[in-house]
């Protein structure tokens, strides 16, 4: 139903959008949306996310969301125009990045008596890296409305003793199995959990990955696939963060988890080879696996590094290397490389199979097979 009701909103979109390039440009550019020009807040807190943040809408139908009033950060923007009683919205920017009608970014809102807006139209918006839902399935009397910004109004206090980097917990054990536990959290508003255990002679895996959002001590963490849950930032070097204390547990617990500087340790070293698409050329190919979720690679002598999600009780490997251009590290910067598979062979070492790697500053990437030294 979701997926129609996006779909519908979609085609809507761009039905404004021919009707924009109909009307003219220049025409189009001044058309008058004075009825819901101003600034407005929104807070989230009732929807699962205790964050406030800010809309404001011109007269010549453009937005901006930010997380101040000055809005100085651009969270995401676009233009807006008005379709029978309802408005459109449609993103053009959204966390530093140019989106066009093709993305199907697109929120709704209509006009409440009040003069505040009302969000529910739509099964969410845009902002940052996230996405806040307009519902809560948790709280079925919560809606997302943007109320007009009285005179006086004081922002909530945004600061916050967060900073992105590793953050490690005390291990976790269970049924005699140690579980060594790691979250990295990225510039890009992406998470990396990281969990390393032996169990039945093998160093085992497993990997959750998400988006997260902070405000001041509220750090809210949304796993991929799962409901956003609440996390907590203690101090300048502690989380506590709602984490499965280990991969079969039906619920997650609240564990205290420390910043750390070291670096981090390594916990597996695979060799191999792989084989050029098309030829019947070879090469060697090396795998370094860290603490941290990290990895470095080496292929036909070129090095790349990254961040790689393992999970073997489902046997899936895939790897999320640093951005080529900016060396940018997180979950969202080169996210089109294909999964691999992770098992285990002789003596119940590590394999990962088909494992896709540069052998050369070109982006093309070829397969390898390595296995645990």
């Amino acid at each position: 139903m979701k997926n129609a009701k996006r779909i519908l909103l979609i085609f809507l979109a761009l039905a404004v959008v021919l009707a924009m390039a109909a009307c003219g440009g220049d025409e189009q550019k001044t058309e008058n949306t004075s009825e819901v020009k101003g600034d407005y807040y929104i807070d989230l807190t009732e929807l699962g996310m205790k964050l406030t943040i800010y809309l404001r809408l011109d007269d010549k139908g453009n937005f901006r969301f930010s997380n101040t009033l000055s809005f100085a950060v651009d969270k995401s923007s676009g233009t807006f125009k008005k379709s029978g009683d309802k408005y459109i919205m449609i993103y053009t920017s959204v966390n530093g990045e140019p989106k066009s009608i093709s993305d199907g970014l697109t929120s709704v809102f209509g006009v409440r008596s009040d003069g505040n807006l009302d969000f529910t139209e739509c099964d969410r918006i845009y902002y940052g890296s996230a996405m806040a839902t307009t519902t809560s399935a948790d709280n079925p009397e919560a809606k997302m409305i943007a109320i007009v910004v009285p005179e006086g109004f004081v922002e909530p206090s945004s600061e916050t003793d967060f900073t992105c980097g590793v953050y490690t917990a005390e291990p976790v054990t269970n049924s005699g199995v140690t579980y060594n536990h790691s979250v990295s959290f990225f510039e890009d508003g992406t998470y990396l959990q990281f969990t390393v255990y032996e169990k039945d002679g093998k160093t085992c895996f497993f990997s959750e990955k998400g988006i997260y959002s902070v405000s001041t001590t509220q750090l809210a963490v949304t796993p991929d696939g799962d409901k956003r849950t609440e996390s907590e930032v203690i101090s300048k070097t502690e989380l506590g963060l709602s984490v499965l204390p280990y991969p079969e547990a039906s619920e997650r617990e609240r564990i205290t988890f420390k910043k750390t500087e070291t670096e981090p340790e390594t916990v597996a070293v695979l060799e191999g080879e792989g084989k050029i698409t098309g030829s019947d050329k070879t090469f060697k190919a090396s795998f370094k696996i860290f603490s941290d979720g990290s990895y470095l690679s080496e292929a036909d002598g070129f090095t790349e590094k990254g961040l790689i999600f393992l999970n073997s009780e489902e046997g899936y490997a895939k790897q999320y290397p640093d951005n080529t251009q900016t060396g940018e590290r997180g979950i969202g910067q080169v996210t089109m490389v294909a999964a691999g598979k992770i098992s285990y062979g002789e003596n119940l070492k590590l394999v990962l199979t088909d494992m896709r790697v540069r052998t050369s500053v070109s982006l093309t990437r070829y397969k390898c097979t390595v296995y645990e030294k």
